[in-house]
Parts: structure tokens; sequence; C-alpha cells
């Protein structure tokens, strides 16, 4: 229980939440008793990150990650991947094949991770997942990217020294972008943008979509701007997955990849 509570302690940290943990002790303690796990990252005997996962429907062969966080200050030091390897690890030793999750679309660094760095493939955009959260770092709509995560699959190729996926810069062409920042830092949305690919007798259409370096200041500064971009990219990026583009990856500094397949004329 001790261990249990600074887990809950540390989750109400990261998401700036002191007076109601996300995640509290006695929940996680229901959670393991049910067969789930709680997995925590240590530094020099100290905590500095956890998450918890729970198994779906048996027939689903899955696993859900319920939440996972770093000590504020200790973010790009490996502890992420580190505990997402270790549910890996425990799900495949209990016969699961896939691990789905949530993550805001509009963190960066959320997402160049779970794409770019596990290879978890985006499935659903979902409006408004959780409704109102009163911590310090959820606006006020909590729209969520539904991400699935084949285990057995190698995890993606080639990292920078930094730590990050090496991938191209975004090419020059514009008629590609869907959502890009104005001057002020604003979402513009262009509507329409497009290049097409050909690719043996089908037609590859690919969009990259915007997302601002850090939405987080926004929303404790300027939250209506913050809010704005909530709202373009529900619009251009949850309207491009509706409309059956899928997102292949992430470009730096911080674009999505789109790409629909349609069939040669």
């Amino acid at each position: 229980m001790a261990g249990l509570l600074g887990v809950a302690e540390l989750f109400s940290q990261v998401w700036d939440a002191p007076l109601v943990a996300p995640m509290p002790h006695d929940l996680m303690r229901s959670l393991a008793h049910a067969g789930g796990r709680v997995h925590a990252a240590f530094r020099e005997a100290h905590l500095v990150g956890a998450c918890v996962a729970i198994f779906g429907p048996p027939a689903e062969t899955s696993c859900y990650s319920l939440i996972a966080g770093v000590k504020p200050g200790a973010e790009g030091h490996g502890i992420g991947l580190a505990l997402k390897l270790a549910q890996r690890a425990w799900a495949l030793r209990a016969g699961a094949s896939h691990m789905t999750w949530t993550f805001d679309p509009l963190l960066r660094r959320n997402a160049r991770f779970n794409i770019a760095r596990l290879g978890a493939v985006v499935t659903e955009y979902l409006v408004d997942f959780y409704g109102q959260i009163a911590d310090g770092v959820n606006d006020q709509e909590t729209d969520r990217l539904a991400v699935t995560w084949a285990l057995r699959t190698p995890l993606p190729g080639s990292m920078h020294s930094s730590g990050r996926p090496s991938a191209p810069e975004p090419e020059g062409d514009a008629a590609t972008a869907i959502l890009v920042a104005g001057r002020r830092g604003e979402p513009v949305v262009i509507p329409g943008g497009a290049a097409n690919l050909e690719a043996g007798n089908d037609r590859i259409v690919r969009l990259r979509c915007w997302i601002p370096e850090d939405v987080m200041s926004a929303r404790r500064t300027n939250p209506e701007l913050a809010r704005r971009w909530r709202l373009a990219v529900r619009e251009v990026l949850g309207g491009a997955l509706g409309d059956g583009y899928r997102i292949t990856g992430m470009m730096e500094p911080g674009w999505y990849v789109l790409e629909k397949a349609e069939a040669g004329r």
C-alpha cells in the first residue's frame, strides 16, 4: 500500500491534480488484485514513473493501458519507454497479443512517442472521451486518439542520439498541409490540401497536419487559443480519420502524416 500511495502521489504531480488523484491508490489495489498490473520505475531508489494496465475481453487477447506518467523533470531519459516495455513483457507472458490506450492528439511529445517510437497504430478519433477533468493538464474537452500496439512487432527503426526517432523534415510542398500555424501561433485550416502519389494502379493521397509545440503553456496562459487548436485538430485530423485516412507517422518537428489509398482509374 505504501508503494501504491507513492504512485498515486506521482500521478497527482504529473497531472497537476493535488486534490483528486488521477488514479487513487485504492483503485490500483483493486485492479492489481483482479489481475491487472501497476509498474513503477525507480532511479536511485526514488520513484520516477509508473503505469497501470488491465486486461480486455478474453477473446480479444488484449490489454488496456489506463495511465502512464513520468515525474516532472525526469522526462526524456527513457523512463517512459522502460515502463512500456515492462508492460509489454507482462502482457505477452499473460497471453495478450496487443495493447490499447488513448492519448491527447495535441500533445506532441506523446504523439511522437506512441506513433514513432513504439509503432502504435491510431484506430480512431474520440471526441471529449473523458468529459471535463479537474486537473492542470487537460482543457475543457478531452479529445483523444485511440491506438493499438501489436506487442510482438519489433519497435520502429533508428534513433537519433537525442533519443528521438529519426524522421525526415517536412517537405516544402504546402499542398500537402491541411492544418498549419499562423503568424501568431493560431491554427489555420487549409481546405483540400493533398499530395497524390502513384503506387502501382492505386493512388495514395497524403496529408500532413500540424500540432503546436507546447499547447500546455497555451492552456495556462491563453486558453482561448488552446481551445481553437482543439477544435481545429478535431475538425481536420478527426475528419480525415473519419474519411478513411490513417496516420502513418510523425514528421519533425510536429506533423502528423496521413495517407489514404484510392483505387486507380
